[in-house]
């Protein structure tokens, strides 16, 4: 049992940790269009999750035409989601609290499956999660996209088939992603219940479980009956299940996935569903052009995701934008898309910019350190920029606008010892390390410390305020940098 004390504590301490400022709706954005999920300290997720309620509300309005009334509701779900947030930021922060004195105390005690504290109890297992106790109420979400019935029948069948679960003959959805909160609603719009459901500790801190049921609807299909369901519609060339079912249970971050390759859904039975390619995965459909049908499927629904800026939703869209062209020869065969090498110029952001054409000198791509904000890693040439998130971080940044690069990119830093994240950025494709990486390279290479540090201390002397405060702490806070002279150095 120690071990799971120990990773009660692990938990407890980011999940209850200050923030020095609310979050900004930039940050929640990009969480949520990179990660899906909000993660992170009670005081953080909460405001969050809270930020993010009006972001997509207001977005929804300006998007579509809405009556007077669908406003109404739309906005009184709004102040029910945000006051039941606040009122489970406080019992949250109690009850882990709660918990975390009654360890340090040793005043708990442990039954099966259950870790008890005084004034609470904790969930432990594969997940550690408290309860949220009496935080619910009934609402009303409008008709938004206004689709004809069978339309939201497709939409609504792909949702059965993946997250959608059943509660008293209702349809009923749980779910950590702010943005799925809305995108289901949207396609079983009336009577709503929704309760905070559960915290759930993770390693970065909590995330929040929202719970949902749609009052004005019967559940039509069982589990296996919507799956059945999704595939013969696939099989006659109707994807709009499968967009849906994908949005519910599709692997956004499977390499293979990322590559175009494959459209994978995760699934207990994956037989059913198409070819297994593990315990719980299934190939469904492959090659990028299968993105793209599934992009064409959303229709006015994609609309909607665009507006909530939906991380599923950002994959399909960037893997769909790289599918083949569909020009033919003369001779009718399908002609191969023109792959158009990308020159280091455009690799390089600074000369992207200002749109030069002069090819950089070799010896500024053998020591890129030389340029500011430049370091090499794995053999890319990748710019440092700070992030201003939670408590700030440093990221090294490659650049491109050619999908297959951006894939090689990531197999180098992969074979590197690295952990690459991707992200679609307006034309280009951002491939980026975290700070930890960053870090990492630094113990490692004399050079980058070098570059790094200088980087840092430009940002110290001439960046903006919130520049000045994050690199100012990652040097004090990093006894790597300690050892240089770095104001010296510039």
């Amino acid at each position: 049992m120690d071990k799971y004390i120990d990773k009660i504590k692990e938990r407890l301490e980011p999940a209850l940790r200050p923030v020095e400022k609310p979050p900004t709706i930039e940050e929640v954005l990009e969480h949520v269009s990179t990660r899906g999920v909000l993660r992170g300290s009670v005081d953080w997720v909460f405001p969050g999750w809270m930020l993010y309620v009006e972001y997509a509300t207001q977005e929804i309005i300006k998007t579509f035409r809405l009556s007077e009334d669908e406003k109404r509701q739309l906005l009184h779900f709004r102040d029910t989601m945000k006051k039941l947030l606040l009122k489970a930021w406080i019992q949250t922060k109690e009850k882990l609290k709660a918990v975390y004195k009654a360890i340090k105390n040793g005043t708990y005690r442990i039954e099966g499956d259950r870790l008890y504290a005084p004034d609470g109890w904790m969930y432990m297992g594969k997940t550690f999660y408290i309860h949220i106790n009496g935080i619910s109420t009934s609402t009303r979400f409008p008709d938004v996209l206004k689709l004809p019935e069978e339309k939201i029948k497709l939409l609504q069948i792909g949702w059965r088939a993946s997250d959608e679960t059943e509660a008293k003959m209702r349809p009923s959805m749980s779910t950590s992603q702010p943005w799925q909160v809305f995108a289901w609603a949207v396609v079983r719009n009336g009577a709503l219940y929704i309760r905070v459901d559960r915290v759930i500790l993770t390693r970065e801190g909590v995330s929040v479980v929202i719970r949902m049921i749609a009052r004005s609807w019967k559940q039509k299909w069982s589990k296996d009956e919507a799956i059945t369901l999704v595939m013969n519609h696939f099989k006659h060339g109707e994807w709009t299940p499968l967009f849906t079912m994908w949005l519910g249970d599709g692997e956004a971050n499977n390499n293979a996935t990322l590559r175009g390759k494959y459209v994978v859904i995760a699934s207990k039975e994956p037989k059913k569903i198409g070819k297994p390619i593990g315990r719980y995965e299934a190939v469904i459909a492959s090659g990028t052009e299968a993105f793209a049908k599934l992009r064409d499927a959303a229709g006015v629904y994609g609309t909607l995701l665009d507006a909530l800026r939906s991380h599923k939703w950002n994959y399909i869209k960037m893997l769909a934008d790289d599918a083949p062209n569909k020009k033919t020869r003369n001779n009718g065969t399908k002609a191969e898309p023109d792959i158009k090498p990308v020159s280091i110029e455009k690799i390089d952001e600074s000369m992207r910019q200002h749109k030069t054409t002069t090819k950089p000198e070799p010896k500024k791509l053998t020591t890129p350190h030389r340029k500011l904000g430049i370091v090499a890693v794995a053999g890319l040439i990748m710019h440092l920029r700070l992030v201003s998130g939670r408590g700030g971080s440093l990221l090294a940044e490659y650049y491109t606008k050619d999908i297959k690069k951006a894939l090689e990119a990531i197999d180098k830093l992969k074979a590197a010892g690295f952990r690459p994240n991707i992200i679609k950025s307006s034309a280009s494709y951002v491939v980026y390390i975290s700070t930890a990486d960053v870090l990492k390279l630094v113990e490692e290479d004399d050079t980058t410390r070098r570059a790094v540090a200088l980087y840092l201390a430009e940002k110290v002397k001439n960046g903006t305020p919130r520049q000045r405060e994050i690199a100012e702490k990652i040097l004090k806070r990093h006894p790597l940098f300690q050892f240089l002279n770095i104001f010296l150095l510039l």
